[in-house]
């Protein structure tokens, strides 16, 4: 199973589009995503 690690996750809007274009990819579609950021509140708001 692929494992996707997207760092800067605070950054909304562009984790948003390639984590979207991620999940309708048929072969990561049951992939595991972790979100990091150095920013606990902007973490937060992308969780």
């Amino acid at each position: 199973m692929p494992k996707i690690t997207f760092m800067g996750a605070g950054s909304t809007v562009f984790a948003k589009n390639v984590l979207g274009d991620a999940m309708v990819t048929p072969s990561l579609e049951e992939s595991v995503i972790a979100l990091y950021d150095i920013d606990p509140s902007a973490w937060r708001r992308a969780t």
